[in-house]
């Protein structure tokens, strides 16, 4: 390592020995650098010196002039007198500066906004948390469904029931919504109502369970008569009465029950909306504009199990349906069941999920045996596969 160094030194010597007596050694020797910093020191001097003079807009020194000189003048805040909604006060003050904010009908609160010390530092505030008023929406909106969103989360967001979508929207409680589909959003949980011809606010009162001073002042109406036709109005809190009971029809039922041994019911199942109505899951033919329903293959073995707990509302022959049972499940839904061989229930009767209707077969206009099964909701038939 020594003779590492020699060499280093030789090289370094070789360079640095030429230069003695020029310019070059005057400037690399140590007593250029103590000018320096001397001259650098004497000019910071003398410029924070000169700034002592010299105040903030709030009455501030620079730090050196601080020290230097005392502080010995009292600070002023100046005083905002602008009378605009909106805008803060401030008051002179020594100390502590106050204001106050309001925007419309939210008010902003503000505690000491800021603290002055008697060395000129300015503290930082403590804000209060904003309160903002809540705000009453007056108008229908739309609202554009997004994926995975249900009309109950929805309806909270939205602060409405979860039945005024529904009843606005015309949907039933087991109707599927899709992403991009638009809903109709009411200001308020109710209805809304078309005056037709011949209306009275106390009928649609009666009607919907409001009263007539609810619908005046909600509407802010005029009177009791100032209402024309196809004027729309919101019943805040309305209800929509219940549907007519479904007529009963009379049975023609191909045999007497006690003629045939009745399978048993299926095992209700509950991961779907309704229960695949026979043990075969084979389509034959699926559901398009001329085909009302789905086509379900199998033999007369195979039984026919209803869909959903509901009221037999039909029970025989009809015309291209064959043997046809059509179950009403409430809510504005129905399921119908086509080709029967064997029909073991009657109009009237209450079923239950999964239970034995009949066995599958091939009356009526058919090929082959097979169950022809239909969903009905709100007297249009809809796709079945959409529902099981």
């Amino acid at each position: 390592m020594y003779k590492v160094y020699l060499n280093i030194k030789s090289q370094l010597g070789s360079i640095y020995r030429p230069a003695k007596g020029k310019f070059l050694y005057s400037l690399t020797t140590r007593y250029v650098v103590h000018a320096i910093i001397i001259l650098l020191t004497i000019i910071v001097t003398t410029s924070n010196l000169n700034a002592k003079e010299l105040n903030t807009e709030v009455g501030q020194n620079n730090i050196l002039a601080t020290l230097i000189q005392p502080q010995s003048e009292e600070l002023y805040m100046e005083t905002s007198e602008s009378t605009t909604e909106g805008n803060s006060v401030f008051t002179e003050s020594t100390g502590s500066v106050v204001s106050a904010q309001t925007i419309g009908n939210d008010k902003i609160a503000f505690e000491e906004s800021a603290s002055i010390t008697a060395e000129g530092a300015i503290v930082k505030p403590n804000l209060i948390a904003t309160t903002i008023g809540d705000r009453v929406r007056e108008s229908v909106i739309y609202h554009d469904v997004q994926p995975g969103e249900t009309v109950s989360e929805i309806a909270s967001l939205y602060k409405i029931s979860t039945n005024t979508i529904l009843w606005e929207n015309e949907l039933g409680a087991r109707d599927f919504i899709k992403p991009g589909q638009q809903l109709t959003i009411l200001p308020t949980s109710g209805i809304s109502y078309q005056i037709k011809s011949g209306d009275t606010l106390e009928k649609i009162a009666d009607k919907y369970g409001v009263t007539v001073d609810d619908i005046v002042e909600y509407n802010q109406l005029a009177s009791a008569e100032a209402i024309s036709k196809d004027q729309i109005i919101l019943l805040d809190g309305g209800e929509p009465p219940a549907p007519p009971a479904p007529a009963i029809q009379p049975s023609s039922r191909f045999a007497s029950v006690s003629d045939f041994f009745v399978p048993s019911s299926a095992t209700p199942t509950y991961g779907t909306k309704l229960q695949w109505p026979t043990p075969s899951h084979r389509i034959n033919q699926y559901y398009g504009w001329r085909h009302t329903g789905i086509d379900i293959d199998g033999t007369t073995a195979s039984p026919n199990y209803a869909a959903d707990t509901g009221r037999v509302i039909y029970s025989g022959w009809s015309g291209g349906y064959g043997l046809m049972v059509k179950v009403d499940h409430g809510n504005g839904m129905q399921t119908l069941y086509g080709h029967f061989s064997k029909i073991f229930v009657n109009v009237g009767d209450t079923v239950s999920r999964g239970q034995t209707l009949g066995m599958m077969g091939c009356t009526g206009w058919c090929t082959g045996n097979h169950l022809h099964f239909e969903v009905i909701v709100g007297g249009r038939k809809q796709n079945p596969l959409s529902y099981l």
